[in-house]
């Protein structure tokens, strides 16, 4: 019989952060390091909910596709201009179809017998199946015996995937983080840059942490989040959607084509999570960037990044501002990364067992976090 959130971590630790003056705690270290919690997430919450895993921009034609990092999944665009999502896996004996991205494919061939799939992840041929020179299709039936499909929906040029079904309409679910951003122009949406997938030696809950709370700012990014001093940060937590905010003065959003090229953050900002994992950095005027962080499906101690960054207004950056923006970012990220691994090594010891306390100030977000966690963990009626 598999465990429970209360039989891993214990009535009053569970109790403990979901009351409103959770705040002061998160979740007991086992959380961060322990497989059988891992295949909870996934299991009981991850594959009932949407999970944020591509871009349409990661695959912009028919043919294109793209394996979900760390999860045994791809997305691929279909001839009809959307995208489908299918599970990695061969129907025959289980080898990965697709191992990186590709473009321009006619089908899909698994490199173990050559079984063959069309982009509807239909089964087109299974070489000497029922004797040699005899392809034919299993019992005749490519469909049943095709790629199995994962639910697939698309908000702007984001992805999701809900894999058991069940998730109410993408839309819905998204509702809360749109009323957030409701003075964003997502019709003039211009992707200009994708950082190549990353892996992280840190729970991707570590790294969503990290992401959201801005007490970390003025200590990690000294100099490049020198424009954004903690004292004028601010919180937020409206239930699914939590994160931070920043109001510089002179730097307003008005989704009109910025200029200039930055080398530090000194505008104003949103830095918001739509619970589980869409986490969407609003600048002003008219920069978006998602930060994506899939956890790894087999090992607690790995997760996977991928950001994209966008304009809002319709511009094209030229090669002196797009070149500002991945230096500023990279530096960014190398300061975070160091410290999210740093983190994931101290949640081994004994000392974090308790989960470690929170800011009252600075970190209620990440109370947030956890409050939504322990409810889309508990046992369902």
């Amino acid at each position: 019989m598999s465990q429970t959130l209360v039989d891993m971590l214990g009535e009053d630790a569970v109790a403990r952060v979901a009351a409103p003056n959770g705040s002061l705690h998160r979740l007991p270290g086992l959380v961060f390091r322990d497989r059988a919690f891992l295949d909870l997430e996934l299991n009981a919450w991850l594959a009932r909910t949407w999970l944020f895993v591509g871009r349409g921009a990661d695959v912009p034609e028919p043919g294109d596709a793209a394996p979900v990092p760390g999860h045994p999944y791809f997305l691929v665009r279909q001839k009809d201009g959307t995208v489908a999502g299918f599970h990695n896996a061969c129907r025959h004996r289980g080898h990965r179809v697709l191992a990186e991205p590709c473009r321009g494919s006619k089908s899909f061939q698994c490199p173990y017998h050559f079984w063959t799939y069309g982009l509807d992840g239909r089964l087109l041929s299974a070489p000497h199946f029922t004797g040699y020179g005899k392809h034919r299709v299993p019992d005749g039936d490519p469909i049943g015996h095709g790629l199995l499909p994962v639910r697939t929906s698309q908000w702007h040029d984001w992805i999701f995937i809900n894999i058991d079904g069940t998730a109410e309409p993408l839309q819905d679910f998204l509702a809360p983080m749109a009323a957030k951003l409701a003075d964003v122009e997502f019709g003039k949406l211009r992707h200009f840059l994708t950082m190549h997938t990353r892996r992280i030696n840190a729970n991707w809950k570590i790294c969503l942490e990290n992401t959201m709370e801005p007490y970390h700012v003025p200590f990690v990014h000294r100099e490049t989040a020198a424009g954004q001093p903690l004292s004028q940060h601010y919180m937020v937590e409206d239930g699914p959607v939590i994160g931070c905010a920043i109001d510089v003065p002179g730097s307003d959003f008005t989704n009109e084509p910025g200029s200039g090229a930055p080398d530090n953050l000194d505008m104003s900002a949103r830095y918001l999570l739509r619970v589980p994992n869409l986490f969407l950095t609003s600048y002003a005027p008219d920069v978006i960037i998602d930060t994506m962080y899939l956890p790894d499906a087999r090992d607690p101690a790995v997760s996977w990044l991928q950001q994209a960054w966008y304009t809002t207004s319709g511009r094209t950056l030229t090669p002196a501002e797009l070149e500002a923006w991945r230096v500023l970012e990279d530096r960014v990220m190398e300061e975070d990364v160091g410290i999210m691994e740093s983190v994931q090594q101290g949640i081994e010891s004994v000392a974090v067992d308790d989960g470690g306390i929170l800011s009252p100030a600075w970190e209620t977000c990440i109370a947030a976090f956890y409050r939504n966690l322990v409810g889309e963990l508990q046992p369902r009626e």
